[in-house]
């Protein structure tokens, strides 16, 4: 018979049999409390890893790298001659910290050092290899426009990565490192030595803010992103390592995270560094008029011309990044192109979101730019030249450097504003007078007798403290239904920058910072991108064109949507397609707890432009007009016509590089010839969209099925 305590006696014993036994040190010391130890570089390497091999962003970077290769044309052998020593320098620095950092013993973190040895040998290991070693084997995955250049630079990264490992173990042998340098041997501090280069590499990676500052375009660009992303990552990790780690612990206190949060915290009372960018050289403010006042007078303007006055088009292009701007400035350039003035002359007003936003201004400022010289025929050549560079490493280099160290200082700096950063990088992308209108007032866009042969814009933002449109508008825009006119004087924004307002529509945070308005009365607004809305840019376009008839405005319509995502379908079913079914694969149930709402709400934002776009065509048809689509979905569709019969693997590689990069400011110059030649040869279904445009503005005999828009 058992005595009373006995079980408990037995399962005390086997709790203390497994605490105390080898294995369970081993994970608790080396797989578990070291690591914690160098967190900071830890976390920065997964960070990384996720970015290059994991995130559609980073592969577009590799596939950019692949594409320059090391060719001595246009200097592009030092993208990747910096992207290779940044990574080297970055891998050797999370080397070095995380084993100096691990070679201390801490006094309230006492760690057994036989089970912690393989952890404090081998975590700085991993942690200087495994980068280079991603970036390797995801360069041989991708599939780019110069397979043999992407071949040789995915074993250029795994030989560093494998050479670095070797060096990391075999170096004492190999180069006679002395044992007082050993990790387990440092004793209780870092040898000066030691602490003179860890200050240094602080200083080097501090030493970027300024200069960045200073050149906030050119120096990026010359640094390039993916070296940019590699520095600023491994800086951060120093940082958290080295001042926020190894500094307080070493002295008997806890680490300083907590404490920098809260600097953060308290900082962001007073540090708001993002104002929506305006330009103080406006001499007088244009007056704006009414849509049906503009209207009226556009049509005067036009009444002399072989086509009919009645005749407007009006054009709703959507958001997505660099390849919705890219496909925007180009579908309008080259329709201008393609039609001369049947089209030019009849485009009345383009309603724009986040990068079709861009892509409408960067028209609107290249056509009149040119309009003084007559040289709007080399206009489709200028927009794509303008909206061919590199924007995202300026962004990259503004988020992980001056702006991240805003947020801990309570001073406001507007000259460290990522969004600035985005926004000069636009501005120098254009030249002479462009650039000139570009980084101008807005307004100013319009002053002058040259604004008659311009389309109206409607650049389309969300105000985040009511979820309402907000609109950067040559015309005025308040009588358009719960719609802020955000260039009436009691937002303080009429002399806003060209660039600004297109800006204002594409700030998708957490890439661009919603920007603050300070509006007259001493409230503020915040102003976020215009996809929160809705995405497609149509449903600002059909509440013009509801105003404009309640009015008694006499119009016949031809509405082009430019439709940016991919992946869409055809918004008309002139061809007898069926309406798709909501479909899904198999779902986690306890997962969806979590992700259902996020991914409701992100669907939901496409599903809203979607049905703007319906909404909007079926306005239009039954007043008599004509719907015309160009959708970016054609470049795919040629591409995979061009292949032929390809199988799933293939359709999902294509597909996959032409999916908007989640930071969407970097194309690579396949994607760019991919659009350039589907529109120039109009494949993919654009030849059959082109002629009933042609139809619609008189130019072809023949008649336009009905959209019957789904």
């Amino acid at each position: 018979m058992s005595t009373p305590g006995a079980k408990d006696g037995r399962l005390a014993r086997r709790i203390r049999f497994y605490w105390d036994s080898p294995v369970r040190k081993f994970i608790w010391d080396s797989l578990l409390r070291v690591p914690w130890l160098i967190a900071y570089n830890v976390g920065g390497t997964a960070v990384l890893v996720i970015l290059f091999a994991a995130t559609s962003q980073g592969q577009d970077l590799l596939r950019l790298s692949a594409e320059r290769g090391f060719t001595l044309a246009d200097l592009d052998f030092l993208w990747n001659l910096l992207f290779l020593v940044g990574t080297l320098v970055g891998s050797l620095s999370l080397w070095y910290t995380s084993r100096l950092t691990l070679g201390v013993e801490y006094p309230g973190y006492p760690l057994d050092r036989k089970y912690a040895a393989f952890g404090r040998r081998w975590w700085p290991r991993v942690v200087g290899s495994l980068v280079p070693l991603a970036i390797g084997w995801t360069f041989l995955q991708i599939g780019s426009a110069v397979p043999s250049s992407e071949t040789l630079l995915g074993w250029l990264y795994l030989g560093m990565g494998f050479a670095l490992l070797v060096f990391y173990v075999a170096r004492r042998p190999i180069f006679g490192v002395d044992r007082d340098d050993m990790i387990l041997d440092l004793g209780n501090a870092v040898p000066p030595a030691h602490r003179r280069r860890g200050r240094a590499l602080l200083i080097a990676a501090f030493a970027l803010v300024p200069l960045f500052v200073i050149a906030p375009v050119l120096l990026p660009q010359l640094l390039v992103a993916p070296a940019i992303a590699v520095l600023g990552v491994v800086g951060i990790s120093l940082f958290g390592t080295a001042v926020l780690t190894y500094l307080p612990m070493s002295n008997g206190a806890p680490p300083l995270t907590l404490a920098m949060l809260l600097l953060a915290l308290v900082s962001g009372i007073w540090n708001d560094n993002h104002a929506v960018r305006v330009d103080d050289d406006l001499e007088s403010t244009p007056r704006r008029p009414t849509p049906v006042e503009q209207l009226a007078s556009w049509q005067r303007v036009r009444s002399g011309s072989a086509a009919e006055p009645e005749t407007v088009v009006l054009v709703a292009t959507s958001g997505g990044g660099i390849s919705a701007a890219y496909w925007t400035a180009s579908t309008l350039a080259y329709l201008e192109h393609k039609f001369g003035a049947p089209f030019a002359e009849r485009l009345f007003a383009v309603s724009g979101v986040s990068g079709g936003s861009l892509g409408a201004a960067t028209y609107v400022a290249l056509k009149r730019a040119g309009l003084p010289t007559e040289q709007t025929n080399v206009l489709l050549d200028q927009v794509r030249e303008v909206l061919g560079h590199d924007f995202l490493s300026p962004v990259v280099a503004g988020m992980l450097f001056p702006d991240l160290l805003q947020r801990f200082l309570p001073p406001p700096i507007a000259l460290a504003d990522r969004q600035r950063f985005l926004e000069r990088s636009w501005e120098s992308a254009f030249d002479g007078e462009a650039r000139a209108l570009f980084k101008g007032p807005f307004q100013g866009l319009y002053s002058g007798p040259e604004a008659a042969a311009l389309p109206s814009l409607l650049l389309n933002t969300t105000i985040v403290e009511t979820g309402q449109r907000g609109i950067f508008s040559n015309l005025r825009v308040d009588g358009l239904p719960q719609v802020i006119d955000l260039l009436e004087p009691r937002y303080g924004l009429g002399d806003i920058r060209t660039s600004a307002a297109a800006g204002a529509s594409a700030r998708f945070t957490y890439v661009s910072p919603a920007g603050t308005v300070h509006v007259e009365d001493g409230e503020k607004l915040r102003l976020v991108d215009g996809g929160y809305f809705e995405n497609s840019g149509a449903a600002s376009m059909a509440d013009l064109i509801t105003l404009l008839v309640k009015k008694g405005a006499v119009l016949k319509p031809i509405l082009i949507i430019i439709d940016n995502d991919t992946t869409a379908p055809n918004l008309c079913r002139r061809d007898g397609s069926v309406e798709r079914l909501p479909s899904g694969g198999g779902f986690n149930a306890t997962v969806s707890e979590v992700t259902s709402p996020v991914e409701a709400l992100l669907e939901t934002r496409s599903a809203r432009g979607e049905l703007a776009e319906v909404i909007a065509a079926d306005l239009v048809e039954g007043i008599g007009g004509t719907v015309i689509e160009v959708p970016l979905a054609s470049v795919v569709r040629a591409r995979l016509a061009a292949l032929g019969a390809a199988d799933a693997e293939t359709i999902a590689a294509v597909e996959s590089r032409y999916v908007e990069p989640p930071l969407g400011w970097s194309l690579s110059q396949e994607v760019r010839e991919g659009m350039d030649n589907t529109l120039s040869n109009e494949q993919g279904g654009l030849e059959l969209h082109f002629r009933y445009l042609a139809i619609a503005l008189g130019l072809e005999q023949g008649e336009v099925p009905p959209c019957a828009a789904h």
